[in-house]
């Protein structure tokens, strides 16, 4: 293992160690203890509650630079160190963060933000608007990626910078996400090599061990008030049964992606309190339309029809998540259009349209065939791809095998980690993947991007649906972007190229000590600044 202590402006020691393999073991030894409390100086009644967090995790951080984009539970911990221009509310509602009030002129392709004023980051350098400049600059993965667009960023004065972009676009929506945050120039050396996390969060960086935990520490000169926590620690257990268990235990004081298996379960627990929101994300079948038998559209919606997203939801996953019917939009997203004619499991039309298709069973072995050759598809999953538990994706994979068997359809379930995925994916040795999310943050609906012409990820190609999907993202007034994602709603239940299942949920446990935290439907954000731990006798 390797630990590792970035300067910062309280120095910790460096300590390395060799590389160990994290072995979980069902007591969990390895964790630290939580909700201690502290005994007062008789010894006999506990004072107060250390104000110490420890959080399980499912993966490390990998990188602190605004150069790269922060995978997995990284964003969890990048939210207590980094801070965004734009925050959004508990329920999706853009709301003040490192700027007070932002302005675009006519046309919104000039977007003007004022600065908090009086903010300083963990080294006690100056927030102002070098520093935003800074931290957009063409380096930064926002910059080369989702902000295409931006073509400068204008330092007007301290405390007010401008956005000047090439095309209109909702910018406010686009700076809430935490993977490209502000950043201190400080955090690079005069060489431009990244020597340290400096940020403007409720929390410092103090250490990191790879792949075990990190450890952050409060920042008392946070702006928006100095938090009750002293300490949080992330524990990096990939496994939800070890993550579980460790929670009942008392050695984790918080647990995120709670499976769904064990969400009832620890609801009845005394001890326990599971919080539970409709999350941003989808979860949905994406169908390679650029080879057969995908590119006919009768036999992606004969899949669509034959997938009973009922059963996925209450049976598979415990009734954690809602049924999407086909609806490629979270209820809890903007422009979420309320009256679509979603797709109900109905088995006979989807045999209907198999045979439109020109497929038969001929050989009555139950799977149709066409020109000699079975329906035989490929389904790749990743099982560490999603938000519950590592089977959940497999789980929900063999509910859709068994019900297009059903139909005469083969599937043949993949199951891959990320790596062989994403190869298997770009070598177009598939037919179908599962995912889920893709392209969301915030409220703002930008997942139809996913299934743009030329998209790496995407596998559809249509210029009429291109074309509306850049005029709705291009879209400045609100009613009339509400119109054109309405619209995009119905051209992706109709055009099908994804069908979407279940509209997750995002499940945080805590012991009973834990107070004042509060859940947010966004899924990379986990609010962690107003809470405080309660001694036993509270």
């Amino acid at each position: 293992m390797k630990k590792s202590a970035y300067r910062n402006k309280e120095p910790q020691t460096a300590v390395s160690a060799p590389k160990l393999l994290v072995v979980v073991v069902i007591g969990v030894t390895v964790l630290l203890s939580g909700c201690r409390t502290r005994l007062n100086p008789s010894g006999e009644q506990p004072a107060q509650a250390a104000q110490q967090l420890t959080v399980a995790i499912t993966t490390d951080v990998e990188t602190w630079y605004l150069d790269k984009f922060p995978e997995g539970d990284a964003r969890f911990v990048w939210a207590q160190v980094y801070e965004t221009l734009v925050r959004l509310t508990p329920d999706l509602k853009l709301t003040e963060g490192l700027a007070t009030s932002w302005e675009a002129d006519a046309d919104g392709k000039v977007w003007t933000f004022h600065l908090r004023p009086g903010v300083t980051f963990h080294d006690g350098t100056p927030f102002n608007a070098a520093a935003v400049a800074f931290s957009y600059g063409k380096q930064s993965y926002a910059a080369r990626t989702i902000l295409r667009p931006l073509k400068r960023v204008e330092v007007v004065d301290n405390h007010t910078v401008r956005f000047i972009l090439s095309r209109p676009m909702p910018l406010p929506y686009y700076l809430t996400h935490v993977g490209w945050p502000v950043m201190s120039p400080s955090c690079v050396d005069d060489r431009g090599q990244f020597v340290a996390p400096v940020g403007t969060g409720p929390f410092r960086f103090k250490s990191q061990t790879t792949d075990q935990e990190i450890v952050l520490v409060r920042n008392n000169h946070y702006w928006g008030g100095r938090p009750q926590l002293q300490e949080v620690i992330f524990k990096i257990l990939p496994e939800a049964s070890a993550r579980v268990i460790g929670l009942e235990a008392g050695d984790l004081d918080m647990i995120v992606k709670v499976p769904e298996s064990e969400v009832a379960r620890l609801t009845a627990e005394a001890g326990t309190t599971v919080h539970r929101t409709l999350s941003t994300f989808t979860d949905f079948l994406q169908f390679n339309c650029e080879q057969a038998p995908f590119d006919d559209v009768r036999l992606r919606r004969a899949v669509a029809a034959a997938i009973d997203t009922e059963q996925l939801a209450d049976q598979i996953l415990e009734g954690v998540g809602q049924p999407a019917y086909g609806g490629p939009l979270s209820p809890v997203l903007s422009y979420y259009c309320p009256d679509l004619k979603l797709i109900q499991h109905n088995p006979q039309q989807a045999r209907q349209l198999i045979a439109e298709a020109g497929w038969r069973d001929r050989d009555g072995d139950g799977i149709v065939e066409k020109h000699g050759a079975p329906l035989t598809t490929r389904l790749l999953v990743n099982p560490a791809a999603n938000v519950g538990s590592g089977s959940r994706f497999v789980l929900m994979a063999e509910a859709i095998q068994g019900q297009l068997r059903d139909v005469g359809i083969d599937v043949q379930i993949k199951v891959l980690e990320r790596g062989a995925f994403l190869q298997a994916e770009a070598q177009e040795e598939f037919e179908m993947l599962l995912r889920t999310g893709f392209y969301l943050w915030g409220a703002y609906p930008r997942h139809f991007f996913l299934h743009f012409s030329g998209n790496e990820y995407s596998h559809y190609s249509d210029p009429e649906y291109d074309q509306l999907i850049t005029q709705a993202d291009a879209t400045v007034d609100r009613e009339a972007q509400r119109k054109l994602y309405w619209r995009l709603q119905r051209e992706t239940l109709a055009r099908l190229p994804a069908f979407y299942l279940v509209h997750e949920e995002k499940v945080v446990a805590t012991r009973a000590c834990v107070a004042g935290y509060q859940i947010s439907a966004e899924p990379p954000w986990l609010n962690l600044a107003g809470i405080h731990i309660r001694s036993e006798s509270q």
